[in-house]
């Protein structure tokens, strides 16, 4: 069942002849979905599955289906000079019809209220086609009056997305390029911690060095954009990667999932955490939440498959990572556990065939480790020719192969060194017996089950701003004698915005009053005025000059499938059958 109030914004395509300015029409896709996302009760897909359509000719309904959503909104960026021109269009998945497009020029120093401005308006025709929410009136978009601080921003999300070593290397130098034009801008700030949490966490640059790095430039931000849900995200990571200390990370990633309930990185890494600490349930709820949000993440089904590992479900397990490998072919860290639930499900020709995609250096480690667990074979190899992984082979290796005070050095110092090769110690599947040594018992990590609860309550939605019953009563008759006396419903460019300006009301008040006391949404509640209106005087002399659409104009509509649809569905004919009709019915 898909979710009416919905959107996937597509990348827009970059027309302004420069293929350099790719990152650009990047930046502007993502800083909407950004600024969507913050709307409470709005789904808005994440980045990484909108992305996955990039120069695709994908049926929009196609698209719908894929993703679960009931709009997608194209567009195109040109930019010249100091200008830009973003032209959009707002599309339903179910039927392929238009219900908004527009295009915009302006000066690129106004691009964040440009951003702004787009994004309201999205939600707006959301809102009246599909249902009441409530939007925001101001959106807190972190800005900059430095526009180069901003384009190097844009281009250090571009190179930190490509998740490569050397890309994210030069995203680091775009984001400091960002912070030596405006010290005062926020976000590649945050871009600079995440970035160096990732290379610490991937082990893509010295840990410690990496670390050291990432909290030096949140502690350089201070904590003046606690507003920001990417700020308490980066903090939270850092907590969690860094230095293991759940508390803090729980306590971040609450603050995240309040600003952003749509924030799919953040349920993503609140199901690391929920596993790390044995509360599969709960992390299974969250991360099949992100990938509601973001259903082409090869690294939600990650997460998702090592839910299933650390609860000893490998055939689920496998099937997870093979999704996720169907995304991005290739990808090592998903491989690695492929092959450890592999081996304990004894698929040995399975294994063989998986450890081919791997280097020569780490398919031999790989093959040791099945002849340690199912012959108990002692390697020979250098237990630090397993430092590369990702999981803690070198640990499994060393235990399984007979080295058991090797492998239980290893585990001590990882928990001492927070290594994030062994943050799931406490459940994976393959050092269990390693847990019942006396030495590894004496390891303790303080994180009560009261704190687990806290984590998991549901983010609650702030309530929409009602009406008392007297208030309800007078906006209703305003409302009535809007429409019955004043015919605003014949302006064909009505918007709901529009007429609660005139009805003095707020745009979330006028919403909830008309889906939670009429009944309808804004566009059905118009358009059966519309409607109404092209009945009574349809059969008229004086409009037999216009033919039927342009009767239809007259009354309001301003779209010739909208109006074919909204007659057939409330009448169960055409316009053309039924003025037929009308007119047999006169003649007799």
């Amino acid at each position: 069942m898909i979710n009416q109030k919905s959107i996937a914004v597509l990348p827009f395509n970059n027309i302004s002849g420069d293929p350099d300015n790719q990152y650009f029409a990047d930046g502007i896709s993502e800083e909407i979905i950004n600024t969507l996302c913050k709307i409470k009760g709005l789904k808005v897909t994440a980045r990484t599955s909108s992305f996955s359509y990039r120069d695709r000719q994908v049926d929009v309904r196609h698209i719908g289906n894929d993703l679960g959503v009931s709009t997608v909104l194209e567009g195109s960026i040109r930019r010249a000079a100091n200008r830009v021109r973003i032209s959009t269009q707002l599309i339903r998945t179910d039927t392929g019809f238009h219900i908004w497009s527009e295009s915009f020029d302006r000066e690129l120093t106004d691009i964040f209220n440009l951003q702004d401005e787009i994004s309201r308006l999205i939600a707006d025709r959301i809102r009246e086609q599909f249902g009441h929410f409530d939007i925001q009136d101001d959106f807190e978009t972190p800005k900059t009056s430095e526009t180069r601080a901003y384009q190097a921003y844009l281009k250090g999300r571009f190179f930190l997305l490509q998740w490569t070593v050397e890309s994210i290397q030069k995203a680091q130098e775009s984001f400091k390029e960002s912070i030596s034009l405006d010290p005062e801008y926020p976000l590649p700030y945050l871009g600079l911690s995440q970035s160096f949490v990732h290379q610490a966490a991937w082990n893509l640059a010295d840990r410690m060095k990496a670390l050291y790095m990432a909290h030096h430039f949140i502690k350089k931000l201070g904590d003046k954009h606690t507003e920001l849900a990417e700020y308490h995200y980066t903090k939270g990571l850092y907590h969690f990667i860094g230095n293991w200390d759940f508390e803090k990370a729980q306590s971040h990633l609450n603050q995240a999932l309040r600003i952003n309930p749509n924030f799919s990185d953040a349920l993503e890494f609140k199901a690391e955490l929920l596993n790390a600490n044995g509360h599969f349930d709960e992390a299974k709820q969250s991360i099949d939440r992100a990938i509601e949000l973001n259903p082409n993440s090869p690294n939600h089904f990650y997460i998702l498959a090592w839910n299933h590992y650390l609860q000893e479900q490998y055939k689920e397990a496998i099937t997870s990572i093979d999704k996720g490998l169907s995304i991005n072919e290739g990808w090592e860290m998903a491989l690695e556990l492929k092959t450890i639930c592999q081996i304990q499900q004894n698929e040995e020709n399975e294994f063989i065939n998986t450890t081919k995609q791997f280097a020569s250096d780490k398919r031999e480690t790989l093959l040791h480790l099945w002849k340690a667990i199912k012959e108990g074979e002692q390697s020979g190899l250098s237990l630090n020719e397993s430092s590369t992984f990702h999981l803690p082979v070198c640990t499994y290796l060393a235990w399984y192969g007979g080295i058991k005070d090797k492998a239980i050095e290893l585990l001590i110092n990882a928990f001492y060194d927070k290594s994030g090769q062994h943050i799931n110690f406490r459940f994976d599947p393959l050092l269990a017996p390693l847990r019942q040594t006396d030495e590894v018992k004496k390891l303790k990590l303080t994180y009560s089950l009261a704190s687990v609860n806290s984590l998991h309550e549901e983010i609650k939605e702030s309530k929409s701003e009602t009406l008392s019953e007297e208030e309800v009563t007078d906006y209703l008759e305003l409302l009535n004698s809007s429409m019955s006396k004043d015919l605003l419903y014949l302006d064909s460019h009505l918007s709901l915005r529009e007429l609660a300006i005139k009805l003095n009301l707020h745009p979330n008040k006028l919403s909830w009053l008309l889906n939670n006391r009429i009944g309808k949404g804004f566009n059905e509640f118009i358009n059966q005025h519309r409607l109404a209106h092209f009945k009574k005087i349809a059969l008229k002399p004086e409009v037999q000059h216009l033919s039927i659409l342009g009767i239809a104009y007259e009354s309001g509509f301003n779209s010739k499938s909208v109006f074919n649809e909204f007659f057939k569905k409330n009448t169960g004919t055409t316009p053309k059958a039924w003025i037929k009709l009308q007119t047999s019915k006169q003649a007799f």
